[in-house]
């Protein structure tokens, strides 16, 4: 029996049409961006796993310490701050009930370059969304007493006077709340005067 001679066979490659292979050639190459992108992900938690927590630490103080806001310079009477205008409840309208003053340009002629130039805040001293504010020193100490002094001062009362209830109910029906160590001891001490701030 005679064998008849193989017809040739075309390859895959070959039988594609070419948007075919131009498709495949693109899922190839996004398949391997892909690769390439996974391999630099799991290079870079390699080496994250390299870090010592000391570093990881001053990393984390650094980070602390950071800011994309500029300081802004003094103004004699005055604390200056950065307030948002994006805010969806500390809003610059409620701010100026409070008392804050937006800083202009006129202010600070130095900060130019740093001034709104169109939009609700046209000449007032912005850098993204944020602007810069002034408050009088007086009514920013009593802001910061009532909220660093008097209002933690007061949770401090309803506590002491929770645990006074709960002692003379325990005390009523013959038993005794035990403290250990300090607890509540020094719960309601009156705090020094809160210093004043200067700037």
């Amino acid at each position: 029996m005679t064998q008849q001679p193989e017809e040739p066979r075309m390859t895959e490659e070959a039988t594609r049409s070419p948007k075919r292979r131009q498709a495949a050639d693109l899922q190839g190459a996004r398949d391997e961006r892909l690769r390439s992108e996974r391999e630099a992900q799991d290079r870079e938690v390699t080496e994250e796993r390299e870090i010592t927590e000391a570093e990881r630490l001053e990393f984390f103080r650094d980070s602390l310490q950071q800011s994309v806001l500029p300081d802004l310079p003094p103004i004699p009477g005055y604390h200056v701050c950065w307030l948002s205008t994006t805010h969806q409840r500390d809003t610059i309208a409620f701010r100026r009930r409070l008392g804050y003053q937006l800083i202009r340009v006129e202010d600070m002629p130095s900060w130019e370059g740093a001034s709104a130039k169109d939009g609700d805040y046209q000449g007032v001293i912005a850098v993204n969304e944020m602007v810069a504010a002034k408050i009088p020193l007086s009514l920013y100490n009593r802001y910061m007493h009532e909220v660093h002094h008097r209002m933690p001062l007061s949770e401090e009362e309803k506590l002491k006077s929770a645990l006074d209830t709960l002692k003379a109910n325990a005390q009523r029906s013959g038993s005794a709340i035990v403290e250990e160590g300090e607890g509540t001891a020094n719960v309601v001490q009156r705090a020094r005067p809160m210093p004043e701030f200067t700037q």
